[in-house]
């Protein structure tokens, strides 16, 4: 083997449900796989503990996110774990002070016992307007930084507009860059002169791959990337890899292989039972199992995510359409296209899906017009990246007259007001009446703008892993009464279990 060795992470947890199952992920499935998955020797595991997971948890899956993650501390002990840091705490809905997205965070950080974080830089003027705030912020919750490259084709988004946005990132000191391609968009002539020129300002920085497989062009994508010399591959575990998700850790390992490239992997069995595992709630649950996908040089155009597309079908499928997939895919490109060709990453992507939805379902192109493009026009979501100065002038205006345009602009401006609130967590507290509420308590209800929904959760569903033992095996075939006798056999050992 060359000396060259490359560092795999895991992202199964995350963004793999996220792409291929619709944030369906429970703690009952975590429970059932992370203390195996800490087994494997990844560089670190991403774990779904944002304020949307959360959201996610209480709402559709009427769990309590709090669970999973004292379940994260608890059995990932031996791997670093990652979490996302997100511009605000509640992402698109109403923005909460900063003492309480400083409080989340700090907590969640805590509870989970995560080590690193991440956070988009190209998109939302986050660079300049949020950086000098939350670095500083988790340098001081004990969190390593590592900020992602968003790419995205364009004619602006050169080599040398990325080698730009690294420069400008070294000042904040990572400890690592992410190269986040969340459309799979990357191709091997790009990310020949890409990584490179990324890798030339980065000064000896650890450089992360992170891409999709929408093209299909993801497995090619990698194997260039370690080639060039890239730090780290992010992966998934099957059923969770491949399709609109992450390269396969085995399909990675293999292409190190063959490349005389060492890793950090060192123990496969424990990846095989994950692997078992999350095939059986597969199955149990009716969820897809990622699979390769045909050439669609389709994605190209519309540019959504791995991460979105799944959602997408899914509330197609809820809204009773899920049949004009393809007509909501050419809405897209059409929106894009009017919108100045921004970032196809949270949240704009989802942003510009939602309204796609809308203008087919409704039969008319922006007969009804959705807040948060009206907010993109404004520059809420950021300018340049937002593709705000390119947007196609009547549909801004057609926007910008829309009869909520004004009470927006004004929104907007009290969201900065309340970003830069100085309300003490205590004073937030005592006006919910939740002074003596615990921690996880007062920022769920803070998360969920009240106890309404959080009234109906419900305990944890659980998936047998096989440790289990043969008492509680026993107790579980017996509320199955089609089972009417079982034996079991070990060596000499020999067990007849009947029932009437």
């Amino acid at each position: 083997m060359s000396e060259k060795k490359v560092m795999f992470s895991d992202t199964s947890l995350r963004d793999g449900t996220q792409s291929l199952w619709a944030m369906f992920t429970t703690f009952g499935m975590h429970d059932a796989i992370c203390e195996e998955m800490d087994q494997v020797g990844y560089n670190y595991i991403d774990l779904p503990v944002n304020a949307v997971n959360f959201k996610m948890a209480v709402r559709f899956l009427k769990e309590n996110p709090w669970n999973s993650a004292h379940l994260f501390k608890e059995k990932i002990t031996k791997t670093k774990k990652m979490l996302p840091i997100l511009e605000c705490l509640n992402l698109i809905e109403e923005p909460g002070p900063r003492s309480v997205v400083e409080f989340f965070y700090d907590l969640i950080a805590r509870v989970s016992g995560a080590d690193r974080f991440y956070m988009m830089s190209n998109t939302r003027n986050e660079l300049d307007r949020y950086f000098p705030y939350v670095v500083p912020l988790a340098r001081k919750i004990g969190l390593d930084f590592q900020p992602c490259i968003c790419y995205y084709p364009s004619p602006r988004t050169t080599d040398e507009y990325y080698g730009d946005l690294t420069k400008r990132l070294m000042k904040f000191k990572p400890d690592a860059i992410w190269l986040k391609d969340a459309g799979g968009l990357l191709s091997t002539e790009r990310i020949k002169t890409l990584l490179p020129a990324i890798q030339k300002e980065a000064k000896g920085i650890p450089i992360d791959l992170h891409t999709h497989g929408m093209s299909t062009n993801q497995g090619r994508v990698v194997v260039e990337a370690m080639k060039l010399g890239v730090d780290c591959v992010h992966t998934c575990i099957p059923p969770l890899a491949t399709g609109s998700s992450h390269v396969s850790i085995y399909n990675a390992m293999h292409n190190a292989k063959v490349l005389g490239i060492e890793h950090n992997i060192t123990n496969v069995e424990a990846i095989e039972i994950v692997e078992e595992r999350l095939n059986r709630i597969a199955k149990l649950e009716n969820l897809p199992v990622g699979v390769p996908m045909e050439y669609d040089h389709g994605v190209y155009s519309h540019q959504i995510p791995g991460g979105v597309i799944s959602n997408l079908k899914t509330q197609l499928g809820q809204l009773g359409i899920g049949h004009k997939l393809d007509e909501v895919l050419d809405e897209v490109v059409q929106i894009i296209a009017d919108m100045g060709y921004p970032i196809m990453i949270t949240p704009g992507s989802q942003f510009i899906v939602s309204q796609a939805a809308v203008n087919v379902s409704t039969g008319e192109r922006y007969k009804e017009v959705l807040d948060c493009m009206i907010e993109t026009a404004l520059g809420v979501w950021g300018w340049e990246d937002a593709g705000v100065p390119w947007m196609d002038p009547n549909v801004k205006d057609k926007f910008l007259s829309h009869p909520n345009a004004k009470s927006i602009a004004a929104k907007y401006e009290r969201k900065k007001e309340v970003e830069d609130d100085d309300i003490s967590i205590e004073k937030l507290r005592a006006s919910y009446g939740m002074t003596n509420a615990s921690d996880e308590d007062f920022m769920l209800y803070e998360i969920m703008k009240g106890d309404t929904e959080i009234k109906g959760l419900k305990p944890p569903k659980t998936y047998y892993s096989g440790k289990e033992p043969l008492v509680m095996l026993l107790k579980e075939l017996g509320k199955d009464h089609d089972i009417s006798r079982l034996q079991l056999q070990k060596g000499n050992s020999f067990f007849d279990f009947r029932q009437k």
